[in-house]
């Protein structure tokens, strides 16, 4: 048997998809060892190479395309599912050229979308994504970028949405938007990266075949508590492409990488992006 440890954040897609194996009712010959993290902490780790397999951003995996490879099963893309930014009522975007922002974390693919809209570096104000709303409805910074649940609680803390940066994207490149993704040490080899990629695939695959199995798990780690806004995440964030990144999510995100190099926010890497 061959343990690995893999990490992923306590968000519903991810324990969502993580749940069968977190209960050990995949048959795989790998002891997964469960490390559950805010996806930041995940994104600083992976710099440090210190999970076997984790789940990260896309622009955390941009910054470390030499040590780990890219699986095919478990990762975040869609349509209609981008970061916002928000704010309280009488702000507009142009109010960014000199407002504070809170953000989930400089590694998060949000950080690097509104980077990239603006053509630069807002003020960034990093802390727990959980944290922003609450930030921002308080007067202690002046918008929000908001991930997760928070395309569906913003409204509740009075804040306004301004801008849809998933929407933004697909207009710009007709393709999904690539938020994150989970990625294995390339120096576990590739068969050991199969393995783990059908194991993650298999746990997703019971997963949808009985919610009510996976659901204690997603309530026990859930930020949000209200069943509905959990089952509208895990409905929005796990998708086909959860399934299987295929080439259209693969190309996603090679194009998503193509901007952040031309930008400056990311180096090339001469390595293939998947794992095998």
């Amino acid at each position: 048997m061959i343990q690995a440890k893999i990490g992923y954040s306590t968000c519903p897609n991810d324990t969502y998809i993580m749940a069968a194996l977190a209960d050990s009712r995949v048959d795989t010959p790998v002891i997964f060892e469960p490390v559950l993290a805010d996806v930041e902490t995940l994104n600083q780790w992976a710099l440090e190479e210190r999970l076997d397999v984790t789940k990260l951003s896309f622009t955390a995996l941009g910054r470390v395309r030499n040590s780990y490879g890219l699986l095919y099963a478990g990762a975040a893309l869609g349509r209609g599912c981008g970061p916002l930014v928000v704010s309280t009522p009488g702000k507009s975007l142009s109010d960014l050229e000199h407002g504070t922002v809170a953000a989930p974390g400089e590694l998060t693919t949000a950080c690097l979308l509104l980077s990239l809209y603006l053509g630069r570096q807002p003020d960034f104000r990093q802390m727990v994504f959980s944290d922003i709303m609450p930030c921002v409805a308080s007067g202690e910074a002046d918008f929000g970028l908001i991930i997760h649940e928070g395309r569906f609680t913003y409204a509740n803390y009075g804040l306004q949405a301004l801008l849809d940066l998933g929407e933004w994207w697909e207009r710009e490149t007709g393709a999904p938007i690539p938020l994150g993704g989970i990625a294995v040490r390339r120096d576990l080899g590739s068969e050991m990266g199969r393995e783990i990629d059908r194991a993650i695939h298999q746990s997703l695959m019971l997963a949808r075949a009985n919610p009510e199995e996976a659901m204690p798990y997603v309530l026990e780690h859930a930020q949000e508590m209200d069943r509905d806004v959990i089952m509208q995440h895990v409905e929005l964030y796990v998708n086909s492409f959860s399934m299987d990144l295929g080439m259209e999510g693969e190309q996603a995100v090679q194009t998503l990488f193509a901007r952040a190099e031309s930008a400056r926010l990311i180096s090339h890497s001469p390595l293939p992006l998947m794992a095998y």
